[in-house]
């Protein structure tokens, strides 16, 4: 049986159908990574959005333990004034469990002692009493502080 000479054109037609060009390449490459970047940049606010979520669950829940203590104590467990303090083991003894009763109104980790916010920021607090004028009444403000990063913010 004799084979028939290949022709150059038949030749070419064939790889041509059966292989992909740098430019198809490129055009794919590109599409698959614009694809991944609109992905992670989804992935990224999501972390972000989930931080902001965490830090305004511990808020309430130290406000939660301060009022808690407060309600049980008719007190607070620090004493006021208006210096702004870091929420570490000292400040928040008694909320952790060193108090008479050994209750425990806030349950937290604190790393190194002190309670931080999911940017590793510590978090702050200050407490005011102030008394309304011409009134036997004394009201008591609980104002609590978190830091959160600017994301506006250029640098320049």
């Amino acid at each position: 049986m004799k084979r028939k000479p290949l022709n150059v054109e038949t030749v070419r037609r064939s790889t041509r159908s059966n292989a992909f060009t740098l430019i198809e390449m490129m055009v794919v490459t590109g599409m698959l990574a614009i694809l991944m970047g609109v992905a992670f940049s989804g992935i990224g606010q999501a972390r972000g959005q989930a931080k902001v979520a965490k830090a305004n669950a511990e808020v309430r829940e130290l406000i939660n333990a301060w009022l808690s203590y407060e309600a049980a104590h008719d007190d607070w467990p620090t004493a006021m004034d208006e210096k702004e303090k870091i929420a570490d083991k000292n400040s928040l003894a008694a909320l952790l469990g060193d108090n008479d009763e050994k209750a425990v109104y806030l349950n937290a980790s604190l790393p190194g002692g002190v309670f931080l916010d999911p940017w590793e920021n510590p978090y702050r607090f200050r407490l005011i009493s102030e008394k309304k004028s011409g009134s036997n009444l004394r009201e008591e403000y609980f104002y609590g502080s978190v830091t959160f990063p600017n994301r506006y913010r250029h640098v320049k």
